[in-house]
């Protein structure tokens, strides 16, 4: 198990680089990141790209959904999940 206050400040810097992206319309910055060698940055990144670029985003989504072996594909399953929905908010 990971140490949550780590991972909280990580969540929070995560975060507030998303909405500093967002409220300066920058978010296709993250597009690369899609390619990225890291399940869960790839995670991140398709997550908040959904709403520009939902196709790539979703195939990336799918593709980390089939890794077992980490949590970020069952990560990415969820969002999927919420986001055919349209629960899903940013």
């Amino acid at each position: 198990m990971g140490d949550s206050k780590t991972g909280n400040r990580h969540y929070k810097i995560i975060s507030s680089v998303y909405e500093f992206l967002k409220d300066n319309n920058r978010l296709d910055e993250l597009v690369d990141l899609l390619e990225h060698e890291d399940p869960y940055v790839r995670l991140w990144a398709s997550s908040y790209v959904l709403q520009i670029v939902p196709e790539k985003a979703e195939k990336t989504l799918e593709e980390i959904s089939r890794i077992k072996s980490v949590m970020a594909g069952f990560s990415a399953k969820i969002t999927l999940d919420e986001w055919h929905k349209g629960t899903l908010e940013f």
